[in-house]
């Protein structure tokens, strides 16, 4: 870990493989729940050689052949938290009463969550949908503008404070909680991040974490994992990522640590992570992955697997060590928003990290 006035990083601390095992093992013993916007992906593979011009428009159609649904958002988040093997993994969140949250509760439940405290809103609330629309013909595959079913009222109060009650009544019980804010109407407005932020304060032997597309400067005494773009956007405004240098994120990063007294993660995409906390600032490297690669949902495992660890009782450099391990493993499976198991881990690490330490 690097002293606060450091602004380069010329080495960064490795992770022993006896170390990352015995986090594994650490983890099984972990207690976490996930709070936000449970989403549904859906994948429709559409074959463009059956395609007819329509009748009705001068337009051809989309002839699904095959579909598939894995977690989305939120929902990736708790399975790939679950694909780590704690002890418990429960989910809060509000889904709507359709075929969509029908099928995001068959996703879960076959990822091992618990769920007897997801709440179902039977008015006119939907369950988030990501319909990747995956165009066929000859040897090509393109994808097609996405389908998306999305909310736009907000939830009633007296909804937000029964999913806040079901938070507060587990809240002794877990070592962890996740809180990800992904949709502009979701189940994590104002008045459930003021609430969340008060249980933080109350609760300092939990790990709070969060991530959000939007208002991450909104949360306090938890850790932040913001990419490049959002934490520009907080921290930034007006001003464009690449009118910033990675200097300034860090120096940003370790007052908005000072503010929390948590630590705060800058996610790089290709680049790594950078890492503030009381000790000062370091680079995480990501791991080198070959193409081809599908970015798509590696936030997601890079947060579930940082808390997670972090609630195991890694220190904040090893969670993130563990976090790029894991991200490397989902980045390498494609079409789909991937989960990275212990073995799945350990083997990303006897791949990669010997090529980092020469």
């Amino acid at each position: 870990m690097h002293h606060k006035d450091r602004t380069s990083d010329d080495t960064f601390p490795m992770l022993s493989r006896t170390r990352l095992q015995a986090l594994l093992e650490a983890i099984r013993r972990v207690r976490v729940g996930i709070v936000g916007d449970f989403t549904l992906d859906g994948y429709w593979y559409v074959d463009m050689m059956r395609a007819q011009l329509s009748r009705e428009a001068p337009l051809y159609n989309r002839p699904v052949v095959r579909e598939t649904y894995s977690a989305g958002g939120c929902a990736n988040v708790a399975v790939n938290v679950a694909a780590l093997q704690p002890h418990e993994t429960w989910a809060f969140a509000v889904l709507g009463d359709d075929w969509r949250g029908l099928l995001l509760r068959q996703v879960l439940g076959a990822a091992g969550l618990r769920l007897e405290a997801v709440i179902t809103h039977a008015s006119d609330w939907v369950t988030p949908f990501y319909g990747k629309v995956i165009l066929m013909g000859y040897d090509n595959q393109q994808e097609d503008a996405r389908v998306d079913f999305v909310n736009t009222h907000p939830l009633p109060d007296s909804v937000l404070d029964a999913l806040l009650e079901q938070v507060a009544t587990h809240l002794p019980e877990l070592d962890t909680v996740i809180v990800a804010d992904y949709q502009p109407v979701g189940v994590v407005p104002t008045r459930v991040v003021e609430a969340l932020n008060r249980m933080a304060q109350m609760y300092p032997s939990v790990i709070f974490a969060a991530d959000s597309r939007d208002n991450i400067g909104q949360f306090q005494a938890m850790v932040i994992k913001p990419n490049e773009i959002e934490a520009t956007q907080m921290w930034f405004p007006g001003r464009r990522p690449d009118e910033v240098t990675q200097q300034q994120l860090v120096e940003a990063g370790l007052r908005a640590q000072a503010a929390t007294g948590r630590p705060v993660y800058i996610t790089c995409g290709e680049q790594g992570a950078l890492l503030c906390a009381a000790e000062g600032y370091a680079h995480i490297p990501a791991m080198p992955v070959a193409p081809p690669i599908d970015t798509v949902g590696a936030g997601d495992t890079f947060l579930a697997a940082l808390a997670t660890a972090l609630a195991a009782g890694a220190s904040p450099w090893e969670a993130g060590w563990l976090a790029s391990l894991a991200a490397a493993v989902t980045v390498r499976k494609l079409r789909t928003t991937g989960t990275a198991s212990p073995e799945e881990i350990l083997a990303a690490y006897d791949t990669y990290v010997p090529g980092l330490s020469r």
